[in-house]
């Protein structure tokens, strides 16, 4: 079968690999027919992340058909589905309790380490999905194999920022229509993330990033392009979604936001700068923060309604293209190149 493999730092390939086949006891078999190239696979890409062995499929966001099943599996062969970012067996204390991403037996997809340790990803043609009744969602007949792909990362991540700060701030008694946010990184989990505070009633959302075509990407979706450093009178945002794992993003949200506002913050801090402020910078400002990995496959079920509401996939992808273009998607989605904002593979173009 066709899949992209990570090589070497920089260095991705789309070659010809043994397909997975006979399911073990609990697995499925999945036939891909998307799968999108996230800015997690940058980390990796570039070296930030160190230890994926070479050879290694990438990618954890796809949505396909189920293929085959071992023993145990609920799922029947021709069902599409969907899959979360990471596995998740659905039993253990956290699966139970609203927190897959941190499921006692949770694997990301696309990475293997150099002691052979994890499982492939889904830029494949077909993929092994361990806890495949855990991991996977039956898709509803109007949400498309794309938007499959989005609900199983980026769109979850994106809803998980917005609510976590709705969440922190039920307290203070401002309605959500009355409440002021910044979304830092409006890539395409910060697009995700300015639909689902739009969504979740939020009324005034101001987009953050460096990228000129990103903040006009955010304005299609009701967010302002200008005006957060005197939001609330100079007072600051009530709140700050950051989504770009990235130190001076953060920094940045501790400038804007109010003192008793909150930050929520779902990027990747694949660095070792530490934390851009102090204990005491908290205490003397009052902030709330809240942080983690997205518990996707928790959440895939509630962001039904926001896929119909919204449809975002018309936003936010840019490219759909062949898997055999992954060295090139790869090395422009790095760069920033061509307008490139997200990308989901065809794996049978």
């Amino acid at each position: 079968m066709k899949a992209v493999v990570f090589k070497e730092p920089y260095k991705v390939s789309c070659e010809d690999v043994e397909q997975p086949s006979n399911p073990q006891a609990g697995e499925a078999i999945v036939r891909v027919m998307a799968c999108g190239l996230c800015g997690s696979d940058l980390h990796p890409y570039r070296g930030a992340e160190a230890g994926l062995r070479p050879g290694t499929v990438c990618g954890h966001e796809f949505a396909g058909v189920v293929e085959e099943v071992g023993t145990g599996v609920k799922l029947v062969p021709g069902e599409r589905v969907a899959a979360s970012f990471t596995t998740a067996c659905g039993d253990c204390w956290y699966c139970t309790h609203g927190l897959s991403s941190r499921c006692n037996s949770a694997q990301l997809f696309g990475w293997i380490d150099e002691q052979n340790q994890g499982i492939h990803g889904g830029q494949a043609q077909f993929v092994r999905v361990p806890h495949a009744d855990g991991t996977l969602m039956k898709l509803p007949d109007n949400v498309s194999f794309e938007e499959g792909v989005l609900m199983g990362d980026i769109l979850a991540t994106g809803y998980f920022c917005a609510k976590n700060a709705l969440n922190m701030l039920a307290d203070s008694k401002i309605s959500p229509a009355e409440l002021s946010i910044a979304v830092i990184g409006c890539g395409p989990v910060g697009l995700c993330t300015i639909a689902s505070a739009r969504m979740l009633g939020v009324g005034q959302i101001y987009a953050v990033d460096r990228v000129a075509a990103r903040v006009e990407a955010a304005a299609q979706l009701g967010a302002l392009s200008a005006g957060v450093e005197t939001a609330n009178g100079g007072r600051g945002v009530d709140a700050v979604l950051e989504v770009v794992g990235a130190y001076d993003a953060l920094k940045l949200g501790f400038e804007l936001v109010r003192p008793g506002g909150v930050i929520s913050s779902v990027g990747v801090h694949a660095h070792s700068k530490g934390f851009p402020v102090s204990p005491s910078d908290c205490y003397d400002k009052n902030i709330t923060f809240k942080s983690g990995r997205c518990p996707a496959r928790s959440l895939m079920g509630e962001i039904g309604d926001l896929i119909a509401s919204t449809y975002i996939a018309r936003h936010i992808i840019s490219h759909r293209v062949p898997l055999e273009t992954a060295s090139e998607m790869y090395e422009k989605f790095e760069a920033q190149k061509d307008g490139i904002l997200k990308v989901v593979f065809n794996p049978w173009a």
